[in-house]
């Protein structure tokens, strides 16, 4: 008799797993969820824009040029087609400014509770962008906002110069490690 309950437990197990949903896709090359709320990305497909309401997301932030290489043709009419609201802040990779970030940071608090994808061309902006809203629009320590910044790159060049300058400029004193 004891074997005859583990039997029914196992199926039980076993039809769960079976049933269960798949994992969720990456969105996009590099894709890294910051947050439970806010997801960064590299540029995602055109079918996956157009999904991007069934995954809970209301807002895309787009740090590309729409004339990069990759870039998805009416990503816009795409992705608010779908229901999220869309914002394109085409972010010039070789000379990132600091109105850049302030535009970027007064769209991301004003989407406090809505789900947000962050993304540009590789994950590069992006993720640098939304490490510094991070530490300084929401007070996250730089160490721990590091930690999804890291997972995509260490900024070098013109964009360590940026971030150092952002943080300098909101009083945040704190160095990134130095790119390999």
């Amino acid at each position: 008799m004891p074997s005859k309950p583990f039997h029914v437990c196992a199926t039980a197990v076993l039809f769960a797993f079976a049933t269960a949903a798949p994992a969720a896709e990456p969105i996009g090359v590099n894709y890294v969820a910051a947050t439970d709320r806010i997801h960064t990305a590299g540029q995602p497909t055109a079918e996956t824009l157009a999904g991007l309401a069934a995954q809970g997301f209301e807002l895309v932030v787009n740090l590309a040029p729409p004339t990069n290489q990759g870039a998805v043709p009416n990503e816009g009419k795409l992705v608010a087609e779908g229901g999220p609201t869309y914002v394109n802040i085409p972010v010039d990779w070789q000379h990132p400014t600091y109105e850049d970030f302030e535009l970027f940071s007064a769209v991301m608090k004003g989407a406090r509770e809505r789900k947000v994808l962050v993304h540009c061309q590789l994950n590069m902006r992006a993720s640098a962008f939304t490490f510094l809203y991070r530490v300084i629009d929401e007070g996250v320590p730089p160490a721990e906002a590091l930690v999804a910044l890291q997972k995509v790159w260490i900024p070098r060049d013109q964009w360590a110069d940026f971030t150092a300058m952002v943080l300098e400029k909101n009083g945040i004193d704190f160095e990134l490690p130095k790119a390999q």
